[in-house]
């Protein structure tokens, strides 16, 4: 799973500047007076603003930005997905066995198990009156 988990990532990587690429490809043949470049129409994926402002020149640059886009996004959410699944799927901390045949635990800091030592008493029921002041 670890393989297919890094294969995922090397496509979303490659998605990822197949889409850049496009974009400044898209910044450049876009005319002037679109403004498409600090308009940052191209960071929040306005693909139909896009459409409107790149001009006939960039849509072939503008589909590919789109499909590279998209992948990248279906990439990362699948990358997201599998490693979560990986982690829950995984065994916990095995216990080590001594030559004894005894299983040792691994010992845990008792600051970190209980941070508040001092208990309170409360009270049993709803209604009643706390035991403490």
């Amino acid at each position: 799973m670890t393989v297919l988990l890094g294969v995922i990532a090397v496509f979303a990587i490659l998605s990822l500047v197949v889409a850049i690429t496009q974009a400044r490809a898209v910044i450049r043949l876009a005319p002037a007076s679109a403004e498409v470049g600090p308009f940052m129409v191209l960071g929040w994926w306005k693909f139909a603003k896009l459409d409107a402002k790149a001009g006939p020149a960039a849509a072939t640059n503008l589909q590919i930005y789109k499909r590279a886009t998209i992948a990248f996004v279906v990439l990362v959410l699948l990358g997201v997905m599998l490693s979560g699944w990986m982690v829950s799927q995984s065994e916990g901390e095995q216990p080590v066995a001594s030559l004894d045949g005894v299983i040792l635990m691994p010992l845990a800091d008792a600051n970190k198990i209980a941070f508040n030592t001092d208990l309170r008493r409360v009270a049993s029921m709803p209604g009643a009156t706390l035991l403490e002041s």
